[in-house]
């Protein structure tokens, strides 16, 4: 199915309220192909979206000597930098716990409209897991709808992550990767691109010299990737896309700016097999690995596997 995408598809999300199995659906093949999605009409607050790139960019623009006043801790809390990007992350528990330190870069009141508006990411977050239930007809008396939402809480301890991002402006050639190839770890990410593009897709991984397709800057969208986790937990069935970023002839004069929030289950929800008919129909014949772990256990597993790759 993926081998002919050529685009991201785009989904009014208002539609969940309104007819929920549609959206589900148009949830379900976008996530079975591409593993990426546009959402319109998601119900978060545009100004507010605006206020908080303004505090990235405010904070983005200070001197390095005040931006390591919070470096990036065990906790994955703080600022720092990869290559050519520069990254700000607070963890959902930052906003609970001692971790607060992360939250020490905005005055009290910006704090306030920040897990405002984490915690309205999450609500977004929550309703597109409603749609992956959906899309895998879920029975009820295995949780129906709710079977991802209810492992995905904002109260529970979990890797869920909201990361402000900056890459530099720079003077250099259009196409070069400012962010290699990669997948993300988690259940998925809601990215919020803001004037600038860069960011490509891999249609799919089945053969070499796959085509990167662009993901473009649509205002008023949030831009949904399926992430490791949970195509493992789906048995492969939801794709995990590669994706990167590329530099773009507009950074020659501006920096491009992103935000982008990592949803993870709860530390101890296991990756038990889901009872889908559409999973075990499609996908008995192959070994359902790593279900016994917990979710944490399934991120300690893929963060060693890349530091045993870096030895």
């Amino acid at each position: 199915m993926a081998a002919g995408i050529e685009q991201i598809p785009v989904i009014d999300f208002s539609l969940f309220h309104t007819d929920p199995e549609e959206c589900a659906r148009q949830v379900g093949v976008a996530s079975q192909g591409i593993g990426f999605f546009y959402l319109m009409n998601h119900g978060v607050d545009q100004d507010m979206i605006d206020r908080m790139f303004a505090q990235s960019e405010k904070y983005f623009a200070q001197d390095l000597p005040e931006k390591l006043k919070y470096p990036i801790k065990a906790h994955n809390n703080g600022y720092a930098t990869f290559f050519t990007e520069r990254a700000f992350n607070i963890r959902a528990k930052a906003i609970k716990s001692e971790y607060a330190h992360a939250f020490s870069m905005f005055d009290a009141g910006t704090c306030e409209e920040v897990e405002k508006f984490f915690k309205d990411m999450y609500s977004v977050a929550q309703q597109v897991m409603q749609c992956f239930a959906l899309s895998l007809k879920i029975p009820e008396q295995d949780g129906g709808m709710h079977f991802f939402d209810k492992s995905h809480v904002w109260e529970d301890d979990s890797g869920t992550t909201l990361r402000f991002l900056r890459y530099p402006q720079q003077d250099r050639d259009p196409g070069i990767p400012s962010a290699g190839a990669h997948s993300d770890f988690g259940s998925c990410t809601l990215l919020l691109q803001r004037r600038i593009p860069g960011l490509e897709v891999q249609a799919n991984r089945t053969h070499d010299n796959v085509p990167w397709v662009a993901a473009p800057v649509i205002p008023g969208s949030i831009l949904v990737n399926i992430g490791d986790l949970l195509q493992k937990w789906t048995n492969g069935l939801l794709k995990s896309t590669k994706h990167r970023v590329v530099f773009h002839e507009m950074q020659r004069t501006s920096s491009r700016y992103s935000i982008a929030c990592f949803i993870q289950p709860g530390s101890d929800v296991r990756l038990d097999p889901i009872p889908s008919p559409m999973i075990t129909q499609l996908t008995q014949p192959q070994v359902h690995e790593n279900n016994a772990m917990t979710a944490k256990e399934y991120l300690d597993f893929k963060l060693k596997a890349i530091r045993d790759l870096g030895e």
